[in-house]
């Protein structure tokens, strides 16, 4: 039999300190560490277009960088600079000599990553939805996509929504039949995902008639067909009234009316593009890295669908504001 003797009080607390002091000691050295290695230089942003939340990404990205000493950043604008003029941007981008060049938007990454950049400069994006196809024909792009993990999603739903078992993917096969693959793939047992292919819009009303009765839950994905404000607004209306709760991707879904919605704060994002960028900067691997998110569930819907509120849901499910 192994004893343990139990520390008295005062002996607990020492050990305790002493503790604290190390795990102190070996943050500053992991601080120290970084900053011994991080190349001190300049860093070139470019943004897509003045929308919201690129411009709040940048703002997270200033905020790493301006408490990062020894780094000094030029912000630049795509749609300033329209048609030929963009021939003088590369230059101008050329010129600045940058050691990093930072792209938020898909519009951004393919100007950064097709022009001739100053030799030995790095290049990370974020903001941007299925990059390899964004940045076809480039080796191992890295930076921060728009894209979680289809089996991080399908747990999510599992999580927040136990009582769902049949989930619809209204989808574009052009587009997205890899992704209705891989949820199949991935999906648990006793679970299923249920396709509602469509290769139109006209097509939409029809398929959803058809397939009410066949599922739980109708999760709407990021695809060309069905990305339009007006369509969401409606698939989510005719939900509501066959009672099945719409899974959504972003805040608009959420305030639109579904009822359980993965979300970004583009702020957040546009912090952890600027630590991918630093870890760059200090001779660290290129990688591309899943988003932070959260999960919200939005209760009032849920109440008017007919489900039962959980008194707490487990992490990092939370009920929206």
């Amino acid at each position: 039999m192994i004893c343990f003797e139990i520390p008295h009080p005062d002996e607990k607390k020492r050990i305790t300190s002493a503790l604290l002091v190390v795990m102190l000691l070996l943050l500053l050295w992991g601080g120290f560490s970084q900053a011994a290695g991080l190349r001190a230089g300049r860093v070139a942003i470019l943004i897509s277009r003045d929308i919201r939340p690129y411009v709040e990404a940048v703002e997270g990205m200033s905020a790493v960088f301006e408490e990062t000493p020894g780094i000094d950043l030029e912000v630049w604008s795509l749609d300033k600079f329209p048609d030929k003029s963009r021939v003088t941007l590369a230059a101008t981008l050329r010129e600045e000599k940058a050691d990093l060049f930072l792209s938020v938007g898909p519009e951004a990454a393919r100007f950064i990553w097709m022009n001739t950049l100053p030799e030995g400069a790095e290049r990370i994006y974020s903001i941007v939805l299925n990059p390899d196809q964004v940045l076809d024909g480039f080796s191992s792009p890295c930076g921060v996509c728009l894209n979680i993990p289809v089996q991080t999603q399908i747990d999510m739903i599992g999580r927040g929504l136990p009582g769902v078992s049949r989930i619809g993917i209204l989808y574009d096969p052009r587009y997205n039949d890899d992704f209705f693959e891989e949820a199949s793939r991935v999906v648990p047992e006793g679970k299923t995902v249920v396709p509602l292919a469509i290769s139109s819009k006209k097509e939409i009303p029809v398929v959803l008639q058809q397939h009410w009765g066949d599922v739980d839950a109708l999760w709407l994905i990021p695809d060309r067909t069905v990305i339009s404000e007006s369509i969401i607004a409606y698939v989510i209306k005719e939900s509501l009234f066959k009672k099945v709760p719409v899974i959504g991707y972003n805040r608009f879904f959420y305030d639109s009316g579904s009822a359980f919605a993965f979300v970004f704060d583009y702020e957040e994002l546009g912090r952890q593009c600027a630590r991918e960028a630093l870890t760059l900067l200090s001779g660290g691997d290129c990688r591309q890295a899943p988003p932070l998110f959260h999960v919200w569930i939005n209760t009032r819907v849920m109440k008017k669908l007919g489900f039962t509120i959980a008194e707490e849901y487990p992490f990092p499910i939370e009920v929206g504001p």
